[in-house]
């Protein structure tokens, strides 16, 4: 075909043959960069958050852990609490309501930014990562009722986990405990849940 035309229009259908070429290939490279970039920008957004779940995840973890500490100092009462050398069951019971309402405190505020970061991991992720992060908030739930639980048995004089000193064994345990605790249901749940978490993340972190 092309010999049967002359050399301007050999040219010009060259010219063309190649500015077509040179577009498709044009359009494809432009295409593979724009996936190229949005796979990047996922990549970032996937790091991003998966780092700060996972910090959110460390600062709950140390805040229940601080919480939970065995050692209650004095000043953690109430200042006018040992004025009184035969205190009633109810000023016991608010004291120690004292002591766990200001160690509560930072488990509520590292709990918020917690699930905060859940909803940007699952709006990102699914749900998938929401079933990781449920254990460990089930942890605070699980302190939380059990605290409760104590106060009420202070102010009841004891009677509460006398009724059941199973329970009370449990709730106590609950409440107090180390991060080395050994055989203590709640810190193995702590370890474990975010354990979870932290296998969950790997997958996201690895990515820059």
């Amino acid at each position: 075909m092309l010999a049967a035309m002359d050399p301007f229009q050999v040219i010009t259908a060259i010219k063309d043959i190649v500015l077509a070429v040179a577009g498709g290939v044009t359009a494809f490279v432009a295409v593979s960069g724009i996936k190229k970039w949005r796979q990047e920008l996922e990549g970032k957004a996937g790091f991003d958050v998966a780092r700060a779940l996972a910090k959110a995840t460390y600062r709950l973890r140390d805040q229940l852990h601080s919480c939970r500490s065995p050692l209650i100092t004095g000043d953690e009462f109430p200042s006018d609490y040992f004025e009184n050398r035969n205190p009633t069951n109810e000023q016991k019971a608010q004291g120690t309501a004292h002591v766990y309402k200001n160690r509560w405190e930072p488990v509520r505020e590292a709990s918020i930014e917690f699930d905060t970061q859940v909803l940007e991991a699952e709006a990102l992720w699914g749900s998938a990562i929401k079933l990781k992060t449920e254990a460990l908030r089930s942890c605070v739930v699980e302190l939380r009722v059990a605290i409760e639980a104590v106060i009420e048995d202070k102010a009841s004089g004891g009677a509460d986990f006398s009724a059941d000193p199973e329970f009370g064994k449990q709730m106590r345990r609950t409440v107090s405990g180390t991060p080395s605790s050994k055989d203590n249901p709640l810190t193995e749940k702590i370890v474990s849940a975010v354990s979870g978490i932290e296998n969950e993340l790997k997958k996201h972190l690895g990515r820059s």
